[in-house]
């Protein structure tokens, strides 16, 4: 990406305000981690009322890249994702992501989605995240 800004646009599809098609997800900082909380609807599912992989996968990717600074734009250069057990519609989960390793070039970064109603793992995932410095 030399010679390419990563600007901010407020279009993501995760958790952009303005893209009249996203997902509008918030993200929350504290103690080193990301955090959201939300359900999705069945617009998001692929068999009867279970939530596409694809959609899980993608919010998963996108608390990892949360993790970024002001000073640090992240690309994810490789992720992986593992299933544990279905999410249906409308049923409430917390995702939660944080930086497991650093280099200068790279950050490992693990995320983790939760049910709220009893704490059962729906998926976990691990990526390396390319490190794209701004420009002072």
């Amino acid at each position: 990406m030399k010679g390419e800004e990563l600007l901010r646009d407020n279009y993501c599809f995760v958790c952009g305000k303005e893209n009249p098609k996203g997902m509008h997800l918030s993200f929350e900082r504290g103690e080193g981690k990301v955090y959201a909380r939300f359900s999705l609807p069945e617009y998001y599912q692929g068999y009867n009322r279970i939530i596409h992989g694809g959609i899980i996968s993608l919010i998963l990717d996108e608390a990892m890249a949360h993790l970024q600074t002001l000073k640090e734009r992240f690309l994810t250069g490789k992720l992986t994702v593992k299933f544990h057990s279905p999410l249906m519609a409308d049923e409430e989960v917390e995702v939660e992501a944080w930086i497991e390793e650093e280099r200068r070039r790279f950050k490992i970064t693990r995320a983790v989605m939760r049910k709220v109603k009893d704490g059962k793992k729906v998926a976990e995932a691990e990526a390396v995240m390319f490190v794209v410095r701004e420009k002072e």
